[in-house]
């Protein structure tokens, strides 16, 4: 007659199994609950595995203990193997729990436990359990097994005293089984019990503790699983926190005046991205306008256009020492030189950031920028009818980290028309790709798509481009932070001040 709890241990593991397909018919089988129902669903299906093995395995025993103790004692360590991933426990109690199970369920008189440090989350310290050994014996048997080791597929050694490498010598230990602990990718280790009398393993002993490594392997396997989910969970909201700090830095509210029109457009290829864009009002009736492009993409890059926008707002300020109006902001040039002076002690080695910063003085109908590396302006003068890139040399922030930069930064003015329209954008507009996927948008793309749109406003321009670039890209991935800034000054500007 079989045990009780072994009927006790099927109904709570078809139980079990029955609430998990069921949590996952509500679920739909998604969601990151979907995760832990699955494993659950698993560790059940593996107890139900040796919950029969046990169930019609032979009533051959020592006489030191009773068939029906026994199949609990097995049932038992088995529950408790299987519940380890169900608590989401660690992957040292799984080992733990394996080897005294093991021992417990083949009465071993000794028992190690090798773990590769590799793929187990174990350290070199922590990679061998023992039981009842000490690490010399493990040392003296490791030395031997390695001499000898046995035929491929064999697992029991009924008399070490008789293998090929011990000959001559007085184990403590005669009886042998090796138990590789495989997964699907890795080898986790190897679980050694050990015997006093010799031919006391027999095929039964071998045959549940490969279904308790194998429930063991599973845990290991599921837990990771589980742990690398919880982890890609929290990094998903880590990055939906950052994409929204980011976007709050992203002006909402653009900049509004009877002398121009602004209209902006943002998107990164990730969550977060490295473009940015700011503006910022100086007295005198003056305008700054900074755009901006960090080398990468993803986290580091967000991270290094925050820096960028924080050095913007702070060399753009008041210089109570300038000896007159126009000194007491800094020219494009010489925040340029600043800024990368500024960005020396906390952009990596291998980061550069290209920008280029215009300061509009709309009262007085010009402007003057300067381009750190950035893509070249394209403009469009109504009063020659003319559109065209601005030919202006400039050098990455971070690319040179001394004084010699300044040298490699030059301002350059423009005075401005009524009618007149400035685009500025970042890389991924002109890079975007499409066609057969090599081909990119292009400059030269970009400076049609002005020449049929300059009369419009300035947020229609944008629009129009945008709806090229979208039909252009259809069906390709964005693989760059886009960025797009359209400023046309008015038609009909204010009269200057008296």
């Amino acid at each position: 007659m079989r045990h009780p709890l072994l009927y006790i241990g099927f109904l709570l593991a078809l139980l079990s199994g029955a609430l998990a397909v069921g949590n996952l018919l509500a679920d739909g089988g998604s969601g990151s609950a979907s995760w832990a129902i699955w494993l659950l669903l698993l560790a059940d299906l593996g107890t139900l595995a040796v919950l029969v093995k046990l169930f019609f395995r032979s009533p051959v025993t020592p006489r030191s203990a009773t068939p029906a103790a026994l199949r609990e004692s097995e049932m038992l360590s088995l529950q408790r193997l299987a519940q380890i991933v169900q608590r989401g426990q660690t992957s040292t109690e799984v080992y733990s729990v394996l080897l005294e199970s093991a021992v417990q369920t083949v009465r071993a008189d000794a028992a190690w436990l090798d773990l590769d440090p590799n793929h187990t989350g174990t350290d070199d310290t922590n990679a061998t359990q023992y039981h009842n050994i000490t690490p010399e014996q493990v040392e003296v048997l490791r030395i031997g097994l390695r001499a000898h080791p046995s035929v491929e597929g064999e697992f029991v050694t009924n008399d070490l005293n008789r293998h090929a490498s011990f000959l001559g010598t007085a184990q403590a230990f005669r009886s042998l089984i090796q138990l590789p602990l495989h997964g699907l990718h890795f080898n986790y280790g190897t679980l050694y019990l050990l015997k006093v009398e010799p031919g006391t393993f027999n095929r039964e002993d071998l045959s549940i503790l490969q279904t308790f490594t194998g429930q063991a392997v599973l845990s290991i396997e599921n837990l990771e699983l589980m742990r690398t989910s919880l982890a890609n969970q929290r990094t998903q909201e880590e990055l939906k926190i950052a994409s929204q700090v980011q976007d709050s830095l992203i002006p909402k509210n653009l900049p509004t005046d009877n002398w121009f029109e602004i209209s902006s457009h943002s998107l990164a290829a990730k969550e977060v991205g490295g473009d940015f864009y700011d503006f910022l009002h100086l007295p005198g009736r003056r305008l700054a306008v900074i755009i901006g492009d960090v080398s990468g993409k993803g986290v580091t890059a967000a991270f290094h256009m925050a820096q960028m926008k924080g050095i913007f707002h702070s060399l753009m300020q008041e210089n109570p020492l300038a000896k007159n109006e126009r000194d007491k902001f800094p020219v494009p040039s010489k925040f340029m030189a600043q800024a990368n002076t500024a960005l020396v002690h906390c952009l990596e080695k291998s980061s550069f950031i290209t920008s280029s910063l215009y300061i509009i003085d709309y009262e007085q109908g010009g402007f003057v920028f300067a381009r750190a590396g950035h893509c070249h302006t394209l403009y469009y003068h109504a009063l020659r009818e003319e559109v065209f890139y601005f030919d202006s040399a400039g050098l990455g922030l971070g690319i040179i980290r001394n004084e010699s930069y300044e040298k490699h930064i030059k301002n350059q003015f423009y005075d401005y028309s009524p009618g007149d329209v400035m685009v500025i954008y970042t890389d991924g507009i002109v890079e975007a790709r499409g066609g057969c996927g090599t081909d990119e948008y292009g400059e030269d793309r970009l400076k049609l798509r002005l020449e049929e749109s300059y009369f419009q406003e300035a947020e229609d321009i944008k629009n129009f481009i945008l709806a090229d670039l979208n039909s252009f890209t259809h069906g390709f991935p964005i693989h760059d932070d886009q960025t797009l800034l359209v400023i046309k000054f008015k038609s009909a500007q204010p009269l200057p001040l008296a």
